[in-house]
C-alpha cells in the first residue's frame, strides 16, 4: 500500500459519474449503444462484445459494471485492470492515472486522506470461502526470482505463426463449436481465449492448418504479446496409432494464463489447460448468476483467476514466487499422479512463503475438472470447488 495521500475533494471530483466515463473513453474507446445503455469494452475479462457501462450512483460517483460477468467497482477499480494493478496495493497509482488521463490537477498529494477500502459484509458463499483470513499481496508479488533464468520466447517466425494459429481459431467458429463439443464446454469457453488483444492473459487457443486445437502459452512483455510455448492436442485417432497426446513448441516456462493471476488474491491452479478452460467457465457463470440473483451480496473483488500447469508434475519455484501472498487452491485429476503432483506443487509453494493452500479432487467417478463440468449445470463446478476443497497441511 502506497503512503500516498489525497484529499477528499480530489478523490470525491475522481470518482465522478462524469470523470469515470471520460477516463473510460480515453483508455477503453468510444462506446457503443446497447438498447438503452452504452458499453464500453470490458477491461475486466475478454469478452466479444463491449460490456461494461459506467452507471451513476445516488451520490453522483461512477460505478463501472460489467454486464456479463457482473465485476464491479469504482474508477480506481477499473484503473487497475487498465494498468494490471492491485487497486488497493497501487491506489496512489490508479489515482494518478485517472487524474492523468481525464485532465485533472491534484491539489496535492498531501495532507489529506489514503485509502484502505473496508470490505462491505457479504452473507454470500463464495465470499465466506475466500474474504477470511486472505494474507496481503506483499511487496514482491509478481515479481520473478532472482535467481530465475529469463523467460525465453519463441523465435519470431514461430511466435507470428502462433499468433496466426489464434486469429484462424477466431474465424472458424465451425472448427472451434467441434472442439468444444469434443471437450464437452460451451463454445464460449474456447472463443473467448481467441481474442488476442483482450485474452492474452488468460492464455490462448489456436488451430493449426489442419484444424488441431493448440494452446498458445502467452506472457505479457512491455504491452506486447509475447509466446512462450504452443501444446498442440493430437486426435484421438493419432493418439490410437502412437502419437502422443500432445506435440510442444518451447519451454515448459510460464503457467497457461499466467498473468491472469496479477492483481488477484485467490488463484485455481488446475492441471492441464483444458481443465482451466472448463473452470473458467464454471466460475464465470456462478458469477453472473450471482450477480442476477443476488446483486446485494455480489463480491466486487473476490473472482478467482484461473492457470493451468503444463502437466501434472511441473511447478517451478519462479511460479510460486508469482503466487506469494494469495491463497491458492490445487486442482488435480483424480489419480495417483494428480494426488502426487498435488503434494510436489504445495510443497513448492509453501517453501516460496504461500500460507494458504487448498486441494479440490474430482468426486463420483469423474477423472478430471473437464470431466466434472456439466454443460446442463455450468455453475456446479465451481460450487463443488468451494464447498469440497480441502486446505493441505503444512
Amino acid at each position: 500500500m502506497s503512503d500516498a495521500v489525497f484529499s477528499q475533494a480530489d478523490l470525491a471530483a475522481l470518482k465522478a459519474a462524469d470523470t469515470a466515463r471520460a477516463y473510460a473513453e480515453r483508455v477503453l474507446g468510444a462506446p457503443k449503444r446497447e438498447g438503452a445503455s452504452w458499453y464500453f469494452p470490458c477491461p475486466f475479462h475478454a469478452h466479444a462484445r463491449p460490456k461494461l457501462r459506467i452507471d451513476a450512483a445516488p451520490d453522483g460517483a461512477g460505478l463501472a459494471v460489467c454486464k456479463a460477468d457482473g465485476v464491479q467497482g469504482d474508477v480506481f477499480t477499473l484503473a487497475a485492470a487498465v494498468l494490471g494493478m492491485d487497486a488497493r496495493r497501487d491506489f496512489a497509482a490508479c489515482v494518478r492515472e485517472v487524474a492523468e488521463k481525464t485532465g485533472y490537477t491534484l491539489r496535492a498529494d498531501a495532507p489529506g486522506v489514503s485509502r484502505k477500502p473496508a470490505r462491505r459484509g457479504r452473507a454470500g458463499m463464495f465470499n465466506r470461502i475466500t474474504a477470511a483470513g486472505t494474507p496481503r499481496l506483499g511487496a514482491q508479488e509478481g515479481a520473478e526470482r532472482a535467481d530465475a533464468a529469463p523467460l525465453a520466447y519463441l523465435s519470431a517466425d514461430d511466435e507470428a505463426a502462433a499468433l496466426e494459429a489464434v486469429r484462424r481459431a477466431a474465424g472458424n467458429v465451425e472448427q472451434m463449436a467441434r472442439h468444444a463439443d469434443a471437450l464437452g464446454l460451451p463454445l464460449s469457453a474456447l472463443l473467448v481465449h481467441t481474442d488476442i488483444d483482450d485474452a492474452a492473459g488468460l492464455g490462448l487457443l489456436g488451430l493449426d492448418t489442419a484444424g488441431r486445437l493448440l494452446y498458445v502459452y502467452t506472457r505479457m512483455d512491455g504491452g506486447r504479446v509475447r509466446v512462450l510455448m504452443v501444446k498442440r492436442r493430437n486426435s484421438p485417432d493419432e493418439v490410437a496409432q502412437g502419437a502422443p497426446r500432445f506435440l510442444c513448441k518451447g519451454s515448459k516456462q510460464a503457467l497457461y494464463g499466467a498473468d491472469a493471476a496479477r492483481g488477484c488474491g485467490e488463484v485455481f491452479i488446475t492441471e492441464g489447460e483444458s481443465d482451466a478452460l472448463a473452470v473458467r467457465a464454471a466460475v464465470w457463470c456462478f458469477m453472473d448468476d450471482w450477480a442476477h440473483n443476488s446483486p446485494d451480496d455480489f463480491p466486487q473483488d473476490d473472482m478467482p483467476a484461473v492457470v493451468a500447469k503444463p502437466d501434472a508434475g511441473t511447478f517451478r519455484a519462479a511460479w510460486a514466487d508469482e503466487l506469494r501472498g494469495k491463497s491458492v487452491t490445487l486442482i488435480q485429476d483424480a489419480d495417483d499422479a494428480g494426488q502426487a503432483g498435488a503434494s510436489k506443487t504445495a510443497a513448492v509453494l509453501r517453501a516460496a512463503g504461500v500460507r494458504r493452500v487448498h486441494l479440490w479432487m474430482p468426486r463420483g467417478g469423474a477423472k478430471d475438472a473437464r470431466a466434472a463440468f456439466d454443460l446442463a449445470h455450468p455453475c456446479d463446478l465451481a460450487d463443488d470447488i468451494l464447498m469440497n476443497r480441502k486446505e493441505m497441511a503444512a
